[in-house]
């Protein structure tokens, strides 16, 4: 039988170090979690929160995270924690429910997916070992974005990454565009976001978190694709997680993104694994 701790029960301090990796970030921010456990051994977390702690909706909109923690637990267990982790998020007015599940957790997809959750995202993780010289770009310019130019990378953002499957990146881009200053400051002091100039004229975008080793995004502008102005931009970005002391580089890229998977392939990426980003939001708010 589950049972719930929430982040204040006294009872919870023997769980918590089994699960610091998941609670590390609710507990920095000093939002409320709730712990779902089988006896001693937990199977899933809870955290409540408001935008942008996903960033898809707009600021201030109730949000909830749910994270699986044990992997192959037994169909009724994980009927029964979907069930509960929904109800628990919408008891903290939660307008938007998300959780990021490997494929291979088929049986939680389908409870989770019983639960009027949708498919927001089918993606592969892929990284590649630093271990090489990566060559600089022979004909673009990559120039970093002042913090003053934010705004303008967005929008170019928004054109460089149009018509891909990924409509995580555009509800996230939308909802960056409408960010107050003090919210961009802090996005802006996470990643590093160039624009990519060939003769004078932007022809698509960049960013990177060196903390991470992740390529967050690379886009070209829908005239300039197929000139192989994408791969000059990864060889810079993965150039630069390298001198950053990087051991290995990520990047998330949608399984229907046929050109970025032959892309990031042919530079050595390798699949290490599919996830499925869930999705549950309040039609009627």
């Amino acid at each position: 039988m589950l049972k719930v701790y929430s982040h204040t029960d006294a009872d919870v301090k023997p769980l918590l170090p089994q699960v610091s990796k998941y609670t590390e970030m609710a507990e920095l921010m000093k939002l409320p979690f709730w712990i779902f456990a089988e006896g001693s051994k937990p199977i899933g977390i809870v955290t409540a929160g408001k935008e942008p702690l996903q960033m898809l909706a707009p600021i201030g909109t109730p949000v909830a995270v749910i994270n699986l923690i044990q992997k192959g637990q037994h169909a009724r267990v994980l009927k029964n924690f979907a069930s509960q982790s929904l109800k628990l998020a919408l008891e903290n007015d939660a307008q938007l429910v998300t959780v990021d599940i490997s494929s291979e957790e088929k049986n939680t997809v389908d409870s989770f997916l019983e639960m009027d959750f949708k498919v927001l995202a089918d993606s592969f993780t892929m990284t590649l070992p630093l271990n090489r010289e990566f060559g600089m770009p022979k004909n673009l310019e990559l120039r970093l974005a002042p913090r003053e130019e934010m705004n303008k990378w967005i929008e170019a953002a928004r054109e460089s990454l149009s018509g891909s499957a990924d409509v995580v990146m555009e509800r996230i881009l939308k909802q960056l565009s409408e960010f107050p200053e003090n919210l961009l400051d802090l996005y802006y002091s996470m990643e590093k976001f160039y624009f990519a100039n060939l003769d004078g004229y932007g022809i698509g975008i960049l960013n990177f978190s060196p903390k991470a080793g992740r390529i967050s995004n690379v886009g070209v502008t829908p005239s300039r694709r197929g000139q192989g102005h994408g791969r000059e931009m990864m060889l810079f970005g993965l150039r630069q997680l390298r001198a950053a002391g990087c051991r290995q580089a990520k990047l998330r890229v949608h399984v229907d993104n046929k050109p970025a998977l032959s892309l990031y392939k042919s530079l050595g990426f390798e699949v290490s694994e599919r996830r499925k980003f869930l999705i549950w939001e309040d039609e009627a708010a």
